[in-house]
């Protein structure tokens, strides 16, 4: 490495990760994991919201500094915030570290990689934050967004990729509270869902949803609702108001992130857009059927080999992108419930309900 600092297996990077967003989180999780296996003292800085989450993956010996990101959100008392701050650096300062690793690469993380006070500052050139740095990582964004990681980790690991597939750690306490929330779970074949994304181009329609369900419902499968936060809440809502006959369970904003690793590893399969709880399925193992528009699959697609990506029959214009299509992103609307449930009978035909 350069100014100086030696790639030794003495040597604890700080693994800098407070992203908020949890499909970014998710394949970043593998190369975390990676640099731990061989640099198990490494402290890692995630933000506090998937502190539980980082929990049922990461070794229980590991280091963790959790960013207080909604401790110190704008409707917090200003002192209060301030408090947290000088806590989460003093923290992040009292590591011992002479190098830190920003996978992130936001303004605010390499801010925060600047006042880490660590002599050797690693991250990629992206949102104007390599002026923190002392090493620039030019990464190619054109390719997944998991490889993008590995990039910048790329010093401290061999050249093998990690497995996608990660082995949470699920407890008795998290299916016993699956068991209070749908008491008879173990004798159904269960469909989690989530119909909802982080941004409105990502969302395949709410009449859609509910035909699908219709069809999941008569060919026997007990569909759940997943997700978390109002507008999730609201979606679902609306889409088993125009189910006929509604027998869903809706576990939106009912569950922990284990209780939720729990039913992902119960379920026959996901079915969802481009969203955070559609990664974090996929790295469960559970097969996946994702529903995609305008997001681009070469960098957005969800990982592992029982992962499906579906779009519809007819193409967008070559200029369509995430803020704005011409053509009301048809790529997205022109898929049809009776292509999704085609493609769960072709691809999936072991787990079919007929062949119990």
């Amino acid at each position: 490495m350069k100014n100086g600092i030696q790639n030794s297996a003495e040597e604890k990077p700080i693994l800098l990760f407070p992203t908020h967003y949890l499909g970014n989180f998710v394949l970043g999780l593998p190369w975390v994991l990676k640099v731990l296996s061989v640099r198990p003292q490494a402290p890692v800085v995630l933000d506090a919201r998937f502190g539980p989450l980082a929990r049922l993956i990461l070794p229980e010996h590991s280091r963790l500094i959790l960013y207080p990101r909604q401790a110190m959100a704008a409707g917090q008392p200003f002192f209060s915030r301030l408090l947290h701050y000088w806590r989460f650096l003093t923290a992040l300062r009292g590591t011992g570290s002479q190098v830190i690793l920003d996978l992130e690469g936001e303004r605010f993380t390499g801010i925060l990689a600047r006042l880490s006070g660590c002599p050797v500052r690693i991250g990629p050139v992206m949102k104007r934050a390599e002026r923190f740095y002392t090493e620039i990582r030019d990464l190619n964004y054109q390719n997944h967004r998991f490889n993008a990681f590995g990039e910048i980790v790329a010093d401290f690991v061999d050249g093998d990729l990690p497995a996608t597939r990660l082995p949470f750690r699920v407890d008795q306490a998290a299916l016993d509270v699956l068991g209070t929330l749908m008491p008879d779970w173990q004798s159904k074949t269960l469909v989690a869902i989530h119909p909802g994304a982080s941004v409105p181009y990502k969302l395949w329609s709410q009449d859609r949803f509910a035909r699908l369900v219709s069809q999941l419902q008569d060919s026997g499968y007990q569909v759940v609702w997943v997700g978390a936060g109002g507008m999730d809440a609201q979606i679902i809502h609306a889409i088993t108001g125009q189910i006929k006959t509604d027998e869903t369970v809706n576990l939106c904003n009912r569950m922990s992130f284990s209780e939720l690793m729990a039913l992902y590893q119960h379920c026959r399969f996901f079915i969802g857009s481009d969203s955070g709880p559609m990664h974090l399925a996929a790295a469960s193992g559970a097969p996946v059927f994702a529903l995609f528009g305008p997001s681009d699959e070469a960098i957005w697609a969800p990982l592992g080999e029982h992962s499906h990506l579906l779009r519809g029959t007819l193409c967008c214009a070559d200029d369509c992108d995430a803020f704005h299509c011409r053509l009301d992103y048809r790529c997205m609307t022109s898929l049809q419930p009776e292509a999704v449930m085609e493609a769960i009978n072709d691809r999936l035909p072991s787990l079919s309900v007929e062949t119990q």
